[in-house]
């Protein structure tokens, strides 16, 4: 058990006042907000946590009512402070990233705030609005004449808001095909995330995406836009918390995400293909913010190859790829990181960019010997699901 530092003042109850402040990403608590620019506070009157940056990251008295979305928050659990180390817990012993306590948080005390640190002070918290969004089941939507596949989490009740995962698929794929294929989709699904699976423009070899040079003229970043616009009016969507993800041509477009779209989309964990060069001499990528982004790609792949180069799989569409690595430096030079990246950094053989403006990471996991498949599912979403938009 790790031991924090914090003052502790009595109340009148016997409870000792709950007020600290810590490094969140330091303490490596779990929670998705824990980044590297975010300070967790306690505060004294109602007993929960937040972060500078709003993104609530913590439980207050009783889990389930706050409704949250952690997956330790059941309807039973009840949420307890320990005095000792300053963590929280919940009675059913299904740990949320921290540990089971010894007394219930006091409800009514009033406490003298004093912290180890000066908390900066709280933007108001963006509420969404449940009331009236009816989607709450598997659906196909058609969006300017495309299909798009939206799935729901087990248990979605529509009372709360949940995070999106976009999802493309490989050129000559489709949003049915990819449905069942992707196992990021997969984790986003069972973490209590809607999916959408989108259907590419239709091109010489198939359903593709515009990706540059390559592969149709369609316009898919209004497509996206689109889709997004409606999903939100539909269902009960955090707005603040859209990610996108895809293999193959589906990995280009959520790389492009972050050059077209960074307003509406949070982060995104694209799998075998990097930006096109053509758009990035040509100064076409310019992400409105830092973009958080991490790229999975196999040095065997025999499509888009690991080194780059240029490409004829399209006839009479090439396209140069830059190559893993140089993506890689395009994205951290895009997003301001300095130092070098942390190696083994989410997993084996991956490289992390973490100092980066706005608290954004840049992140490449090269998988050896691999071909051209998609990258970890799960590694994939646990990075992008600790990121909201500002």
């Amino acid at each position: 058990m790790r031991n924090y530092t914090f003052l502790l003042s009595l109340v009148a109850t016997g409870f000792a006042g709950k007020a600290l402040a810590a490094d969140c990403f330091a303490t490596k608590l779990g929670y998705p907000c824990c980044t590297t620019t975010t300070e967790v506070v306690f505060t004294d009157n109602d007993g929960k946590w937040g972060v500078e940056n709003n993104n609530w990251c913590g439980m207050a008295d009783e889990c389930w009512s706050e409704k949250l979305g952690y997956p330790c928050c059941t309807s039973g659990a009840q949420v307890y402070y320990t005095d000792a180390d300053g963590q929280w817990g919940v009675e059913n012993n299904n740990w949320c990233g921290i540990i089971a306590g010894s007394q219930p948080a006091p409800r009514t005390t009033t406490t003298t705030r004093r912290t180890t640190t000066t908390p900066k002070p709280q933007p108001t918290q963006e509420v969404v609005d449940c009331s009236g969004k009816t989607l709450r089941s598997n659906t196909n939507l058609s969006i300017g004449g495309r299909k798009v596949i939206v799935k729901f989490p087990s248990g979605y009740k529509g009372d709360k808001p949940v995070p999106l995962l976009i999802n493309y698929h490989p050129i000559m794929g489709s949003a049915s095909q990819w449905e069942n294929g992707s196992q990021t989709a997969k984790a986003a699904l069972s973490d209590g995330a809607i999916v959408a699976f989108m259907d590419g423009a239709q091109g010489n070899m198939g359903q593709a995406w515009n990706v540059g040079p390559c592969c149709t003229d369609a316009d898919d970043i209004s497509f996206t836009r689109n889709f997004i616009k409606e999903i939100t009016n539909k269902a009960c969507v955090d707005p603040k918390r859209i990610y996108a993800a895809g293999f193959s041509m589906g990995g280009g477009m959520s790389n492009y995400v972050g050059c077209y779209l960074a307003d509406v989309i949070a982060a995104a964990a694209p799998s075998a293909f990097d930006l096109a060069k053509e758009v990035v001499d040509g100064g076409k990528c310019k992400p409105s913010r830092p973009f958080p982004i991490l790229n999975f790609r196999g040095t065997q792949d025999n499509i888009v190859m690991y080194n780059g180069g240029l490409s004829q799989v399209v006839p009479g569409k090439p396209i140069t790829f830059m190559g893993a690595k140089n993506n890689f430096k395009e994205w951290a030079k895009m997003n301001g990181c300095t130092g070098s990246p942390k190696t083994n950094t989410p997993g084996n053989n991956c490289e992390m960019y973490e100092n980066c403006n706005g608290g954004a990471k840049v992140g490449l996991c090269t998988i050896n010997g691999g071909g051209h498949a998609e990258g970890d599912g799960r590694m994939g979403w646990n990075f992008v699901k600790q990121f909201s938009l500002p």
